[in-house]
């Protein structure tokens, strides 16, 4: 037992909770794990085992989720599972940035001081497999977040990004390669920050539905000053969908997004597969799309828009709001933090019954 009266198993619980409410204001915080210790407290006093008391109450994470959809509080695995799904795509845009410079870099862009032939072997085939590994080591810079601990997870994502800006800007025309892989790991590590503090919000979709849109309207612009010829293809290609997904990202759609990631994609491997004087813009422009598209996708909510629905569909179906207006469901891990307000129902309950006995007398 501890000084409080309390067992161990009980304190090494709350000690959980806590940590679990890091990111909850600490007035807040304080109350919900002193709410949950009177509740433990009570229950110990009934003659209830601490097991079967902590047994009742559910896993710390779930009490704390729960603790923060009564209170309106961002979710906690919300901003981690955003930040995972950008690093994920960090990796992968990484290994394909490795492949395309082992196999292309050498027919595409000469690389100082090796002289290339045409129809010369890529970096593989001449240096060998050692030396094309090293072309992996910035995609397992954006990966490393992935098996990080959670206390320095933030923390290694901001370094990547800022590792892989520095060696995009000081490896010449190699480090072009680079720069898609870089705009996503700033993604990874500023849209989790973003979204755990709540900022953003509309704007942040307006903004980003513009940024989209622009190059339609530029060439929409162009197109009716007569600079440049656009088809029926060209304008379907390059005039109404760029604002047509740019008008879905305004309005918070996945579905742009996904759109603008995948066109980015796309964009970077014909740019690779037809080179030409203009293949770095075009290479630049699919990486922008690529990470705001992948940014706007994962940040965004599977709901429509209402915050009611979207804590219901974002959190693990075991603790989603329904439990709560269910009194015949079972007794989860939600509703348990709600029986200790309960518990303060009954006094009332008590006093009522003196006036009712003294008539009688």
């Amino acid at each position: 037992m501890s000084d409080d009266g309390l067992p161990e198993a009980a304190w090494a619980y709350l000690r959980a909770l806590d940590a679990e409410l890091s990111d909850v204001p600490s007035g807040t915080a304080e109350e919900i794990v002193a709410d949950v210790r009177a509740h433990i407290a009570d229950a110990l006093d009934s003659g209830r085992s601490a097991d079967e008391v902590l047994a009742g109450l559910g896993a710390a994470p779930d009490v704390a989720r729960q603790a923060r959809e009564e209170l309106g509080l961002p979710d906690q695995d919300r901003p981690e599972r955003v930040g995972r799904t950008l690093s994920l795509v960090a990796s992968a845009v990484g290994v394909l940035i490795a492949v395309c410079v082992s196999f292309l870099l050498p027919s595409t862009v000469p690389v100082e001081p090796i002289q290339t032939d045409a129809g010369e072997p890529g970096v593989l085939g001449r240096l060998g497999p050692g030396i094309a590994l090293l072309t992996l080591l910035p995609a397992l810079v954006a990966a490393a977040p992935l098996v990080a601990p959670a206390r320095v997870r933030a923390g290694s994502r901001l370094a990547g990004a800022i590792a892989l800006t520095m060696f995009a800007c000081a490896a010449g025309e190699t480090g072009l390669y680079y720069f898609p892989l870089a705009l996503v790991a700033w993604a990874a590590a500023f849209v989790p920050w973003a979204v755990r503090r709540g900022a953003g919000g509309r704007w942040w979709h307006v903004l980003a539905g513009g940024i989209v849109a622009m190059p339609g309207v530029l060439v929409a612009v162009a197109s009716a000053g007569g600079s440049v010829g656009v088809g029926w293809v060209g304008a379907a290609l390059w005039i109404a969908g760029p604002v047509a997904a740019g008008a879905l990202c305004a309005y918070g759609f996945r579905a742009g997004y996904a759109v603008t990631a995948l066109a980015g994609a796309l964009v970077m491997i014909l740019a690779m597969a037809e080179r030409g004087f203009l293949f770095a813009a075009f290479w630049l422009f699919g990486g922008l799309y690529l990470a705001l598209g992948a940014a706007g996708y994962a940040a965004a909510r599977p709901a429509d828009g209402d915050p009611a629905t979207a804590r219901a569909t974002d959190g693990d179906p075991a603790t989603s709001p329904p439990a709560d207006g269910d009194p015949a469901g079972t007794p989860g891990p939600p509703a348990r933090p709600r029986s200790a307000p309960a518990a303060e129902v009954d006094p009332p309950a008590a006093e009522v019954d003196p006036p009712a006995a003294a008539p009688a007398g």
